[in-house]
């Protein structure tokens, strides 16, 4: 049983230390100053007071959305009832303190407006309030509905849409919504900058509308977080057991708090992402950007530093608050599960499941998700209604990839001889990262690929062929996390056998990024060497498919790389009600930075 949440779960060792504040935004005992902030008139537009007004709380102009001062709206969906033929969603708002809690009224074209569904608190930062509003909606027979929805009955209005009891549900996946600390301005000029596929997809979005975005990982990029000053005290400690065992300050935890509320709110409401959230209904996995790059991948001693374990509990606490309309207390009330972490499944209507695991709270350096989750996980899936006939499954890193094994054994090699403690070495950024590992380790280590997941993941998807099997349900796997695009597969190792009645038959679509800048072309080509058939064990091989066997110009890839494609994209899926398959293309950013080339990739039910 995993409800109700034990105090335990939120922290593996002594507790997270929260910082409290009271009625006027000061953390109980005094401010709690970290170094860079400044006092009474914050220039610093990453914190807190450099985004809002310090007194009342409202937004400064250049976060103001609304003529009311708040923040949102952002929707996102929960669950269609398929008993009562219900759509549930949330709306999420940042309230100022002291204003009076929001309603949120819905008008579906069949009666004039409904009755205002009222909020609930989830959480204050500063002088910033939290609020959910729990939205419903009657799903017609035949006919999808455009749901408009106001705020406090005025202001703006917004509109989203839902399928019909019997229409095809259409959703859109993407991910990487940012851009890594090393990308040049030039760089993000050369590609066109934030927005080339954002714009493409929403556009797509006012023609024929998404019901759901699932946003697979890094929605934003917080690796920012790590520039502060703040942690050059503990970064400067030799002997990585003493770092290990160093105290997570006052400070730090003033200034994690800051960070990462007020990164959110940049990154999620000033911005073409923010758009679509009033009007395309989020669906979130989480990835390492999110936290920070490679969280759960570094050796234990990091993993389990007090430093480590805090900071990561306030990442998680505004990645529940942001991305998943909860709190630690109230996610499994909201249907979030696992051991420790926040996986999610969900109906996306009657024959189609999507499955969220998370793979970032319960990751060791050999561990991806605990068996104990895996195991609720299971008995979730083998509870879903008889109607399904896909089982969508959304992780952060491809799970059918090329094997990275030669780089892995390179780095392996160089932290055995210990010339991670050689001085010019530890300078050179390519090689070791700031806690003095090489650099490209928790990298190899995230990807399912990774020698010291291999088994995990053959576990894993043997556990899916079972269900697949025994349910007579396709299972698909969509990725992120890679800065490419591409397809791939699990598939019975018997030639004879079509996907149509193969149950092992797993596709993979590799969809990355939105924004993020996509790897050389050496990289992919390096990739792309080693994309060679690969057995999974006596009854099923994997494989790469030569998806891209033109580029978007027109033209032969670069070194004939057809596997993978170094441009940006996001990546649609159609039910075909007609013989229950799945049309999926991957939408890739045309190189004169306008619009994008669609790739289609069908996916077959599986016949019984």
């Amino acid at each position: 049983m995993d409800f109700p949440v034990a105090n335990s779960q939120f922290n593996e060792r002594s507790g997270i230390q929260r910082v409290q504040y009271d009625e006027n935004g000061i953390p109980h005992g005094g401010p709690a100053y970290y170094p860079g902030q400044t006092l009474n008139a914050p220039a610093d537009p990453d914190c807190y007071e450099g985004n809002f007004d310090a007194e009342s709380g409202e937004p400064l102009a250049h976060l103001r959305r609304r003529p009311d001062g708040i923040i949102g709206p952002a929707l996102m969906f929960v669950e269609t009832d398929l008993e009562t033929a219900t759509w549930h969603g949330s709306v999420l708002m940042l309230v100022p303190r002291g204003y009076q809690s929001p309603t949120v009224t819905l008008n579906d074209g069949t009666g004039g407006p409904s009755l205002p569904f009222p909020a609930i608190h989830l959480d204050t930062y500063k002088k910033t309030v939290f609020y959910r509003v729990d939205i419903q909606v009657k799903l017609d027979i035949n006919k999808e509905k455009t749901v408009e929805y106001k705020i406090n009955n005025s202001g703006p209005s917004y509109r989203f849409f839902v399928p019909a009891q019997t229409t095809p549900w259409r959703f859109c996946f993407w991910s990487c919504n940012g851009w890594s600390l090393s990308v040049s301005d030039k760089e993000k000029k050369e590609l066109g900058g934030d927005n080339v596929v954002w714009d493409d997809l929403l556009a797509k979005h006012k023609v024929v509308p998404f019901h759901v975005q699932v946003c697979g990982g890094d929605q934003l990029y917080a690796d920012k977080i790590w520039q502060s000053d703040i942690w050059k005290p503990w970064l400067s400690i030799k002997d990585k057991y003493v770092r290990r065992d160093a105290p997570f300050t006052r400070e730090m935890a003033a200034y994690a708090d800051d960070f990462y509320f007020t990164h959110y709110v940049k990154c999620f409401f000033n911005s073409k992402f923010g758009e679509s959230m009033t009007t395309l209904p989020i669906s979130c996995i989480i990835d390492d950007h999110d936290v920070w790059d490679g969280i759960g991948s570094y050796p234990d001693y990091l993993q389990n530093s007090q430093v480590f374990v805090q900071l990561k509990e306030y990442a998680f606490k505004y990645w529940l608050l942001f991305q998943a309309h909860t709190t630690q207390r109230l996610c499994r009330q909201h249907n979030y599960f696992g051991t420790h972490g926040y996986c999610w499944l969900k109906q996306f209507g009657p024959y189609t499941a999507a499955l969220g695991p998370d793979t970032r709270y319960e990751r060791s350096i050999n561990q991806i998700i605990a068996p104990q989750t895996y195991d609720l996980m299971f008995d979730r899936i083998n509870r879903l209604p008889f109607s399904v006939k896909h089982l969508v499954v959304f992780l952060g890193v491809p799970i059918v990839y090329p094997r990275l094994t030669y780089i892995e054994k390179t780095l392996a090699g160089i932290k055995s001889i210990g010339l991670t403690k050689i001085s010019f070495l530890a300078k050179q950024r390519a090689l070791v990262n700031i806690w003095g590992e090489p650099e490209l380790s928790d990298d190899m280590n995230d990807h399912w690929t990774s020698e010291v997941h291999m088994e995990e993941r053959k576990q894993f998807v043997l556990r899916l062929q079972e269900f697949a099997r025994q349910r007579n349900v396709r299972v698909t796997f969509v990725a992120g996390d890679v800065h490419c695009c591409g397809a791939g597969r699990f598939a019975s190792s018997s030639p004879q056998l079509p996907p149509e009645r193969d149950y092992r038959f797993m596709p993979q679509i590799i969809s990355s990024a939105i924004m993020n800048v996509p790897p050389p072309n050496l990289v992919i080509r390096a990739v792309h060497s080693s994309a060679k058939t690969y057995d999974l064990d006596r009854s099923t091989n994997e494989m790469m498919y030569r998806l891209f066997e033109l580029d978007v110009n027109g033209k032969t890839p670069p070194n004939n790389n057809c596997k993978l494609l170094a441009r940006r994209n996001f990546s649609s899926y159609v039910e075909n009600l007609s013989n229950h398959s799945l049309i999926v293309n991957i939408h890739v950013q045309n190189d004169t930075n306008k619009g994008t080339k669609a790739y289609p990739i069908n996916v077959p039910a599986l016949d019984s």
